[in-house]
This record gives structure tokens, C-alpha cells and sequence, in this order.
């Protein structure tokens, strides 16, 4: 293992997995199965009729406090894979203030970045670039908002 386990992390990153889960079944209309081969999988979940792939991130700090969020080459690597089987793969970011989504696309590229002691390869992915992720409750209540008055 290149790196020691932190549970606490994992444990953090699973409970935001799990809050995910229902919104992101609404919002695709599927019933996702969280992969479940060992604490180091890949992707997050996975709906086998529908074809789609998910993959949740945990973020501890707003979506405006940096230009770039990252993420490891390994998980973009292995959603290129899995568009080459077929499915469509997304990548939810859950900032501190909000959701961001985006679709990776075989197409896509972005800035490298080494980071840590083990100098692990991650993919810089511009938060500009990312959609805002709301679940159908959420655009049902944006429907409602009455318009401002001048």
C-alpha cells in the first residue's frame, strides 16, 4: 500500500457517498449499486441497465475557494474504460455550499498536478466548468421561488 489508511477519512467520504445515493438515484432515474470489491474501489456506483457510472467526491471546503478541484488520474483513467464499455461516466463533486457535476467525456483533457509525499498523479478539473447538481426536490422549489420584484 503506497500510503497509510486513514479510516477517518474513508468513514467521511462514505457518509457523503451515502447522503449522495438517493439524490443521484432521482436525478438519473436508476438504482445505482455502490461497488463494493474493497475500501479502494475505483468508482463509486454503478447502474447496469441504464449504463451509468458515478463517482462522488467529498469536498471539505467551498465551491468558490479554489479555481481547480482535483482528482486522481486513476478514477479518470478507469472512467475512460468503462465509456469504452459503454457507459456514461460522472463525476459529483460535494463542496461544503453546493453539488457540482460533470460528465467525463472521451474527449476531455486537463492540467496534471503532482501532489503528496508519494507524488500521485491528479487531474485538475476547473470548477467553472462544472454543472450545478440538484436533486428534483431542489429544481421543484426553484420553480416556486416568485420572481423579484423591481
Amino acid at each position: 500500500m503506497p500510503f497509510a489508511f486513514n479510516k477517518e477519512l474513508w468513514e467521511a467520504g462514505r457518509k457523503i457517498e451515502d447522503e449522495a445515493l438517493p439524490k443521484l438515484n432521482k436525478y438519473f432515474k436508476t438504482n445505482f449499486q455502490r461497488n463494493e470489491n474493497d475500501i479502494f474501489d475505483i468508482l463509486d456506483f454503478k447502474d447496469e441497465e441504464e449504463k451509468i457510472i458515478v463517482e462522488v467526491k467529498g469536498r471539505f471546503n467551498r465551491s468558490d475557494a479554489y479555481e481547480d478541484t482535483i482528482i486522481t488520474a486513476s478514477k479518470v483513467m478507469a472512467g475512460q474504460q468503462a465509456i469504452d464499455e459503454g457507459y456514461r461516466v460522472y463525476f459529483l463533486f460535494v463542496f461544503t455550499d453546493c453539488s457540482k457535476i460533470m460528465e467525463l467525456k472521451e474527449d476531455c483533457s486537463f492540467k496534471v498536478k503532482f501532489t503528496g509525499t508519494n507524488c500521485i498523479r491528479h487531474y485538475m478539473i476547473p470548477v467553472a466548468d462544472l454543472e450545478d447538481f440538484e436533486d428534483e426536490e431542489q429544481l421543484k422549489e426553484l420553480e416556486y421561488e416568485p420572481e423579484p420584484s423591481d
